[in-house]
């Protein structure tokens, strides 16, 4: 029969064919033996793998074949105990294990939703990278370096953060099959050095000037009369849902998650109709729940306005059929149909950037309003440390506004002296 080959080794489940000088060693564990060669051959059977490993002891000296069989037993014996495979899996065969794993965190309330269809994402874009039939034991580990310049090639605009983020669960997918003994455990893959640029979440924000140009033809687009009623509904929910994200500071996900018995309380205050709203932790990147006030409670009694599912379990972005939750595919192809119109009426407006980035304008705008950073990141479910990171050219910014309250000049001795305004 003709052998598979695998890692230069012949991989087969049956007995190899016309063997003859063909004898056994170490309590018939391993065969040797020569077919039409007079070059002997070793075998050996992986039970935990249920394959055979068959290769060439490149002698025809029984001695030293049984010497080399001996050293290829201790070998491969030694990776077994180790809990090693013989046999290297492919880049895809890694990614569905793994992605296996994340299900059941996903069904143990150990990982959100969201998170879990981030890690396909970048798993994905992980496949593309190192081809998905390639054996994992075959991948340079440096071959990573060149990572950020392949997704640039596909995304030019991508910022380093994303590219980042992409890496840790690379990484994670990596440290998987070395757990899983996969891979040998000083397997490390090598991303080299990526540098994110210090206002890069910034630069993700919308403007006040591009939300206003957005929001604007938002409202304006369902209204085309032409539209039938299931097209009018996801350019209504469309826009709400930009309202709800850019008032709320919340992810994605969270916002696509929310259910009507999240929404605990509407009031109206000063002209102002603000909404309770709890953030449940199965939803959140984070694990905790929060509860928050935000503006614009009335996008709320809106959507109930015009919605057909609102009962306490029903999802508040819901499928104009039935109570579905929006899909994320469904409403990011709204979106992008939504920015590709705003482009054509306003030329300076960024249409690369993203439905995410609201969350980012929500957070910026408070930095340079002054509040708080420590609030900011409670309300808005992350940390201090992270607001820090990564909106420290809005924190600059608002620090160099208050500095400029303050007028400078020199006392008779030369010696500088701050007045306050």
């Amino acid at each position: 029969m003709t052998a598979i080959k695998q890692n230069n080794q012949a991989v087969t489940t049956e007995q190899p064919r016309s063997k003859k000088d063909a004898f056994s060693i170490l309590d018939n564990q391993v065969k040797i033996f020569r077919t039409n060669s007079k070059i002997y051959q070793f075998q050996l059977w992986i039970k935990e793998e249920q394959k055979y490993v068959r290769l060439s002891l490149h002698t025809e000296d029984k001695d030293t074949a049984i010497t080399k069989a001996t050293e290829r037993f201790i070998y491969y014996r030694s990776k077994t105990l180790n809990h090693e495979k013989i046999f290297s899996i492919s880049a895809t065969e890694l990614r569905d294990a793994f992605l296996i794993s994340i299900q059941q965190q996903v069904d143990n309330l150990q990982l959100s939703v969201g998170r879990q269809g981030a890690i396909k994402t970048f798993t994905k874009h992980y496949l593309r990278f190192v081809t998905p039939a390639v054996k994992i034991q075959n991948i340079d580990p440096k071959l990573f370096r060149h990572y950020l310049a392949f997704r640039r090639k596909s995304k030019s605009d991508i910022l380093v953060t994303v590219v980042i983020n992409e890496s840790i669960v690379i990484k994670q997918l990596y440290q998987f099959a070395i757990d899983q003994g996969m891979l040998k455990a000083d397997y490390k893959i090598d991303f080299g050095v990526m540098k994110k640029q210090s206002d890069e979440a910034i630069r993700d924000s919308y403007t006040v000037e591009e939300y206003k140009m957005l929001i604007t033809v938002s409202k304006q687009w369902s209204k085309d009369k032409a539209l039938n009623a299931d097209e009018r509904y996801y350019r209504q929910l469309s826009n709400d849902f930009i309202l709800i994200m850019a008032n709320g500071g919340f992810r994605t996900q969270e916002a696509r998650l929310l259910k009507w018995k999240d929404i605990k309380k509407i009031t109206t205050a000063d002209k102002d109709t603000f909404a309770e709203v709890v953030v449940r932790a199965e939803n959140t990147k984070v694990r905790k729940t929060r509860t928050i006030e935000m503006r614009r409670g009335d996008v709320f009694q809106r959507i109930k306005g015009y919605s057909q599912h609102t009962e306490r379990e029903d999802f508040v972005f819901s499928t104009y059929e039935k109570n579905e939750v929006l899909s994320k595919k469904r409403l990011y192809t709204i979106f992008n149909q939504l920015r590709e119109i705003v482009k054509t009426k306003h030329t300076d407006f960024d249409e690369t950037k993203s439905l995410y980035s609201l969350r980012h304008f929500w957070i910026t705008i408070r930095i340079l309003a002054g509040l708080n950073v420590y609030d900011i990141a409670k309300i808005s479910g992350t940390s201090l440390q992270q607001i820090q990171k990564h909106y420290d050219a809005a924190a600059s910014l608002v620090t160099s506004q208050k500095m400029n309250k303050h007028s400078l000049r020199f006392d008779e001795h030369h010696n500088v002296v701050i007045d306050a305004d």
